[in-house]
């Protein structure tokens, strides 16, 4: 049996949450090969106090979003880890968790990616994500999430992996990484579907855990997602012209209607015009 190595990748614009966030994967019981950071341009770091902590640093002179950095990240990956682990800088894991994860990917060779469960890191009883999916003929996503009552408790296939991935190095090596088209949002969700045309299955386990630090307050939650509109309303569409069926451009007027009324519950007009600016780019891309 071939060694287990992971690199682990942690793309990074916000220095303030990254040092938790190394740390619980320093503490983790099946140890990476390595650890590298890849810094998305940002204004303010602390290279050396990171340094310390034992990972590699890669710069980007100029923001690539989570897509072109993680593609970064790839890049400058040892080619001898077989498994890459793509994780956001504002999470933390359990300390089961790589070890856990690994242990789904070897049950069948046919699982290309796995994701954990993910609780929000500020109310460690509801859960965020145990895989989301995503519905072809609406495009309309569907998170696994709610308070856990014990309804994720099964090892299985999920369409998308959102936010914590651990890929197989076959899966990048037939697929390429992912497409920097999308430069945030939609990332993940295309890059299970490229890997699910090329054979490869997207897992979830509910055995292995990680905290999200992400509002768990629907207000909060909401004023977040108003502030990337732009690139929910292109990368939808740039998506369901590739994997979507021919109908589901036709839902657009709803979720149309649907970010209008939550810019003007927010008195967030703009976000509504910067959600129809990233439609129309969608269709013209």
């Amino acid at each position: 049996m071939a060694k287990i190595r992971i690199s682990v990748i942690i793309p990074t614009h916000d220095w303030s949450t990254l040092k938790r966030s190394l740390l619980s994967i320093k503490k983790q019981t099946l140890i990476p090969h390595e650890i590298i950071v890849v810094d998305n341009a940002s204004k303010k770091n602390d290279y050396e106090k990171i340094r310390r902590l034992g990972v590699k640093i890669y710069r980007n002179e100029v923001n690539l979003g989570a897509a072109g950095g993680r593609n970064s990240g790839i890049e400058q990956a040892s080619k001898k880890s077989n498994y890459l682990f793509f994780f956001d800088h504002d999470m933390v894991a359990d300390k089961f968790m790589l070890e856990e994860l690994v242990k789904v990917a070897g049950a069948n060779r046919k699982i290309g990616i796995v994701t954990p469960r993910i609780y929000y890191l500020s109310d460690k009883r509801r859960i965020w994500s145990a895989g989301t999916n995503i519905n072809l003929l609406t495009g309309r996503i569907t998170f696994r999430s709610g308070k856990d009552v014990g309804q994720y408790e099964i090892s299985e296939e999920v369409q998308v992996a959102p936010a914590a991935l651990l890929v197989k190095r076959q899966v990048i090596d037939k697929v390429g990484g992912f497409d920097d088209i999308y430069f945030a949002t939609y990332e993940d969700t295309d890059f299970c579907f490229r890997a699910k045309r090329a054979g490869f299955l997207t897992y979830y386990s509910p055995r292995a855990i990680a905290y999200h630090d992400t509002p768990a307050d629907f207000r909060k939650e909401s004023e977040r997602l108003l502030t990337r509109t732009y690139w929910v309303g292109r990368n939808r569409i740039i998506f369901l012209k590739r994997f979507g069926y021919k109908t589901s451009l036709l839902f657009t007027p709803v979720y149309m209607f649907y970010y209008l009324m939550l810019a003007l519950r927010f008195n967030r007009i703009n976000a509504f015009f910067d959600f129809m600016k990233g439609t129309i780019t969608g269709f013209l891309t």
